[in-house]
């Protein structure tokens, strides 16, 4: 059974520590469609990653715990249940360090250089390895329920059936370790910062903890949207998006919270 804590409303699951092969390499295979039997290059080559033990929000942050923390919603497509969106660059980091306050925990983030200090105990941003290692849960194919695209059907919403709008968390099923959309419904930020140098069959090789962060102007997201393919959904699958600090994010982006055991 896995072991969750709840922290100022947010449900957090504990993911154990392991190593795992985190990218994917493609290979040949009939039995699955084009669409999901596929990958980018910037997935290679798998490689092996140690992960420590760390919490993971069960769901991504809803528009209810980011109103009680933060005091406001700039979510365009308005639901307490629904995953927060439209942040601007900086906001995810304020909300990670109020909420450790109000938890009288350490915040991570330094709220000038946007820096985070993984030896706190407050909340944060899952690095990339991090995110993936707890998306897996343990699995090894291209979804954390199975390999087909009738499984990402019953892990969470995309582009086939999502009827093309976000929806609230925690409809579909839940990984092993207890996480609900991790692919799906809204992209989710991680702590990485995409690196040019680690594109196209240029993965970084041997990578551990903690992130690394390379290219300031555009962050790594995770986990396609409701209105993915269902190859974007895959559990290796990367995209980037700008996160300059002037910006809102867009209405398909939201994220979740990890914080330290």
């Amino acid at each position: 059974m896995n072991r969750t804590k709840t922290i100022q409303g947010v449900t957090l699951a504990e993911i154990p520590e392991g190593r795992f092969i985190m990218g994917h390499d493609w290979q040949a295979d009939n039995s699955q469609s084009e669409d999901v039997n596929s990958f980018y290059p910037d997935e290679q080559p798998p490689h092996e990653v140690a992960v420590g033990s760390f919490m993971m929000g069960s769901t991504a942050v809803t528009q209810s715990q980011y109103e009680s923390v933060m005091g406001e919603n700039h979510s365009t497509i308005k639901g307490p249940d629904l995953p927060v969106t439209n942040m601007g660059g900086g906001e995810v980091e304020l909300f990670c360090n109020r909420l450790s306050k109000k938890a009288g925990l350490s915040p991570c983030y330094d709220e000038e250089s946007r820096e985070c200090d993984t030896t706190k105990d407050g909340f944060r941003l899952p690095s990339e390895a991090e995110w993936e290692y707890a998306c897996r849960a343990g699995s090894t194919g291209h979804f954390n329920i199975g390999e087909s695209e009738a499984d990402l059907g019953r892990a969470g919403w995309y582009l086939e059936n999502s009827g093309r709008k976000i929806h609230p968390v925690a409809l579909k099923e839940a990984n092993a370790w207890g996480l609900f959309d991790m692919h799906g419904n809204v992209f989710e930020f991680v702590e990485d910062n995409w690196n040019p140098n680690m594109a196209y069959g240029r993965y970084l090789v041997g990578a551990t903890m903690p992130p690394y962060n390379y290219y300031h102007d555009l962050r790594i997201v995770r986990g396609g949207s409701w209105f993915s393919e269902a190859s974007v959904c895959r559990s290796a699958a990367r995209s980037c998006f700008c996160n300059w600090p002037q910006l809102r994010q867009s209405w398909y982006i939201g994220f979740r919270v990890a914080k330290n055991i």
